[in-house]
């Protein structure tokens, strides 16, 4: 398997019966985009917490999906992060 198999396998698995706050925390994801024109992860844990019984990873699945495109890279600003690359986003078919 690649990585990035095992990585999406990661997340759909930390994924099941969280689909109720996901959706929420991909809304805002969309909401920001809408009105800053992309969106990081960052900006979304700015508004939303991840219930202590939820997997860290299942932030991961926030930005999967058909809305969303990549269009850089910037800096994770939680100290958990130690300052990892993560991505930037727009939504598809957004200028």
């Amino acid at each position: 398997m690649k990585g990035r198999d095992l990585r999406d396998a990661g997340i759909a698995r930390v994924s099941i019966g969280r689909e109720d706050w996901i959706a929420k925390a991909r809304s805002l994801a969309v909401s920001i985009a809408k009105r800053s024109g992309q969106v990081t992860i960052n900006d979304v844990r700015q508004f939303i917490d991840l219930p202590d019984d939820f997997h860290p990873n299942t932030w991961g699945a926030v930005l999967r999906g058909d809305a969303f495109e990549p269009v850089g890279f910037c800096q994770a600003t939680h100290p958990s992060a130690h300052a990892r690359v993560i991505r930037i986003y727009k939504l598809k078919g957004q200028s």
